[in-house]
């Protein structure tokens, strides 16, 4: 198998395959280490509840409308009591801004040094 390789492969495919799988591990890396440092922002009525972060798990009650959980690095919408319930049905996610648009409710998740680009009224 390597005497193939090496007949039909040049040196600079060699340097460029291992150049392509460094810059996927250094990826990886930087990807991981972006996870940790992004925190959960909760807004109702357009005026900012609480910033969590997102690698501890826990419930939050927002108010008697909403309840929403962190747990393994990814959010979702516990409970709301609005009548089409697409917060709750959108499910657990780690990037995506969770809306609750009868309740006036906004979940995002940004990292820590982020500016807040989502304003709803």
């Amino acid at each position: 198998m390597f005497k193939w390789l090496k007949s039909h492969l040049s040196w600079a495919d060699f340097i460029l395959i291992l150049v392509v799988i460094i810059a996927i591990i250094i990826s990886g890396v930087l990807v991981v280490k972006k996870e940790d440092e992004r925190d959960v922002y909760i807004y109702k009525n357009n005026q900012l509840i609480g910033v969590y972060p997102i690698q501890e798990d826990r419930v939050i009650r927002i108010d008697e409308h909403n309840t929403v959980e962190i747990k393994d690095s990814k959010v979702k919408m516990l409970y709301a009591d609005c009548p089409n319930h697409n917060c709750v049905r959108q499910g657990a996610g780690d990037i995506l801004p969770i809306i609750c648009l009868p309740n006036k409710v906004v979940v995002e998740i940004h990292s820590k040094n982020a500016k807040r680009p989502l304003i709803v009224q």
